[in-house]
């Protein structure tokens, strides 16, 4: 017995629902522990910038977080400051984001209370391409700026004061995008902070 269309399109848009009602009930689970996720990620991030160890328990980054990170804002700029146990400030991470070769690119600055020293800085999204532009969020290229002295003119890649910034080989327009957002940042959202 041949079976026609409205049977296929019924089988169809039966299967459809029924696999439709499984990946929304999944999303609906895995929600509240993706969202969670998130919030430990930026609370990681942050505490790289501010070289604070993060290869440590999600409770324990929960702990530092809340007890010495905190929220600021200064002429309706937003912040975190971060505070030792006696209430001292010990710096500021400042987020960052702008377009680079195939995306968006955010992140956080981390500068000493005097926003003359930075502390570090990480990337929290990046698009670029793996092993190229991509090496932006690895070490060696994030760990070349804890120490740098903010100079009074743009930052660049060579000599800043007594430190070396090397640009990524091979990923010249996502590390003239980087070093651009950082110049904004510095220009238009630091220089307004003090």
């Amino acid at each position: 017995m041949k079976k026609g269309y409205t049977y296929t399109i019924i089988f169809m848009m039966i299967v459809a629902a029924i696999f439709t009602s499984l990946l929304a009930t999944a999303d609906a689970v895995a929600k509240p522990q993706i969202d969670k996720n998130k919030i430990l990620y930026q609370r990681k991030a942050i505490m790289y910038a501010f070289n604070i160890p993060t290869d440590v328990s999600d409770e324990k980054v929960a702990e530092v977080f809340e007890k010495n990170i905190l929220p600021d804002e200064r002429n309706g700029i937003e912040a975190f400051k971060y505070v030792d146990d006696s209430g001292n400030v010990k710096g500021y991470a400042f987020p960052f984001q702008g377009s680079a070769l195939w995306g968006r690119v955010k992140g956080y600055m981390a500068l000493d209370p005097d926003l003359k020293d930075v502390l570090g800085i990480t990337f929290t999204e990046q698009n670029e391409t793996p092993g190229l532009g991509g090496r932006i969020d690895e070490a060696p290229f994030k760990e070349q700026w804890r120490g740098v002295v903010l100079p009074e003119g743009d930052l660049r890649y060579g000599k800043i004061g007594d430190k070396e910034i090397d640009a990524i080989s091979g990923a010249t327009l996502t590390s003239n995008s980087v070093i651009g957002i950082l110049n904004n940042l510095k220009n238009n959202v630091i220089s307004q902070w003090r």
